[in-house]
């Protein structure tokens, strides 16, 4: 594994809008690029997406020079990526104003540089942040040696026993060591094959990044012979983050049917309780009962049910090896300290279920009057492409007048992205909540369910499917809670489509 060598400060640049400013930027970032050690491949994309993207924005944002302006970026390197961020507040803009590319037709050259620039990076996210303008954010991860290069160069014998020998003891459940990161790696492959939607676990200089970050909180189980047995972690978008997920829950096949995965899992949740994190949650996936069963016994009550949320590639090996659709997870919920008591507004056709939702985890939802609410006049989103999984979220940072063309212009936006599901988080906390939900729904999105603290206290989800569709008769529910909220969301699929 690389040495670790201390982050460097992030470079702020502003340039005027004009093509000069190209090969300026690209300069900047090259020194970055060779810092990091990118092979020469990656050099190149680099350098091609910071041309598409600054003739994009000159094109669309300035009018192709008519209209005056500046750009703003900030060059970082972190451990795992390099990231440029670009400030722009000329004319209002997102790539839905952008035709697709045919190459059988005259293409458009704003067409092709946006195809170049998907291309060229490996996540980018834009942020529609009103009058502030808007931000696009370019990553590109940089190069480390995945698990099955590791294990080519050790000939695979970092494991001490065969997939059919006989389980050793297990000698004690403790936090995972720096030095274990490929031996974890290897033991996600045993389950999951390199099906697994977190694609850093393949990655050990990745995985020993974020345990540094305090994003990652990893315990395993270790035998008598020193292999790792098993493996639960809690991950938090930052250090400081609200809410924890419990997840990478991993047992290898010698081990499983021996109750290992709730013994590490009590570890996990007793020390989320040091955390700054207010709510724990889970993913639970519905192809099979084991998840939830485990979930249920560690005191996460379901919350949401996400159709789709990670593609049908995603492999449970020795269970299930293949999906024949999309696996659709519950959101399994758990509070760890008590929410701010704020006044809420819920949409009144959901309010029952809302009630009975939050009833299940602990909360009391405390209803605000009901007013007239005028809405401020421009809407602002939130949204993110998640690549692994090919799912945007969005979240309504602001609900204004214009919320209806505003949202089917960013669906549009995102169902042009080819993403399989998109799902809109809105405040409940926000006069606007009930408006919004009924703008969501004549747009085709429907009830998911309630996911607290992500991003907000008490956040309505809602999904809307890109020509989708699911057999609810495959999706495994346990429990008289995921029961009921799957007939629920199932019934407002059916009722918001009809």
């Amino acid at each position: 594994m690389s040495p670790q060598h201390p982050p460097m400060s992030p470079v702020n640049l502003q340039v005027p809008t004009t093509q000069a400013a190209i090969p300026y930027v690209q300069h900047a970032v090259r020194w970055f690029v060779e810092q990091a050690a990118m092979e020469e491949r990656k050099r190149y994309a680099i350098d091609l997406a910071i041309e598409e993207l600054i003739l994009t924005l000159l094109r669309y944002s300035f009018d192709e020079g008519r209209e005056q302006g500046k750009l703003e970026f900030t060059i970082e390197m972190r451990p795992t990526i390099l990231k440029l961020e670009v400030t722009c507040r000329g004319l209002p803009f997102d790539l839905s104003m952008v035709p697709d590319y045919d190459p059988d037709t005259d293409a458009d050259d704003a067409a092709l540089s946006v195809l170049l620039l998907k291309h060229m990076v490996d996540r980018y996210r834009l942020y529609n942040e009103g009058k502030q303008g808007y931000r696009i954010e370019l990553e590109w991860l940089r190069p480390v040696a995945h698990v099955k290069q590791l294990d080519e160069s050790t000939g695979g014998q970092t494991v001490s026993a065969g997939i059919n020998d006989a389980p050793v003891p297990i000698s004690t459940i403790r936090p995972l060591h720096e030095d274990e990161a490929l031996a974890l790696a290897r033991l996600v492959y045993r389950s999951y094959g390199y099906s697994y939607v977190s694609e850093f676990l393949y990655y050990p200089e990745r995985i020993v990044a974020r345990i540094r970050d305090g994003m990652l909180h990893s315990w395993v189980a270790v035998s008598e012979a020193g292999d790792l047995a098993g493996h639960a972690a809690l991950t938090m978008s930052h250090r400081d983050a609200d809410a924890a997920e419990w997840g990478i829950g991993v047992v290898d096949p010698r081990w499983r049917g021996m109750g290992l995965l709730k013994s590490i899992s009590q570890e996990v949740i007793r020390h989320a309780s040091t955390t700054p994190a207010s709510v724990l949650f889970v993913h639970s996936v519905t192809n099979h009962p084991h998840t939830q069963k485990s979930g249920i016994g560690l005191g996460f009550e379901s919350t949401a049910l996400l159709l789709g949320f990670a593609p049908a590639s995603l492999q449970f090996r020795h269970i299930h090896d293949t999906l024949s659709q999309r696996e659709s997870v519950f959101i399994g919920t758990q509070i760890l300290k008590p929410l701010p008591d704020l006044p809420l507004h819920l949409p009144p056709r959901h309010a029952d279920a809302l009630h009975r939702l939050a009833r299940g985890v602990g909360l009391r939802l405390t209803e605000a009057p009901a007013l007239a609410h005028r809405m401020q006049a421009t809407t602002t989103f939130d949204s993110m492409i998640e690549p692994a999984v090919n799912v945007a979220v969005v979240n309504l940072t602001c609900g204004g007048s214009d919320l209806p063309q505003a949202l089917a212009r960013e669906r549009r936006r995102l169902c042009r992205e080819k993403v399989d599901i998109v799902y809109l988080n809105i405040d409940l906390a926000d006069p606007c909540a009930p408006q919004a939900t009924d703008i969501a729904e004549v747009e085709g999105f429907f009830l998911a369910g309630m996911c607290p603290m992500q991003p907000w206290p008490y956040t309505l989800t809602l999904q809307y499917l890109n020509n989708l569709e699911f057999d609810y008769n495959l999706i495994h529910a346990v429990g008289e809670q995921a029961q009921w909220l799957k007939a629920y969301v199932e019934q407002e699929q059916q009722r918001v489509l009809a």
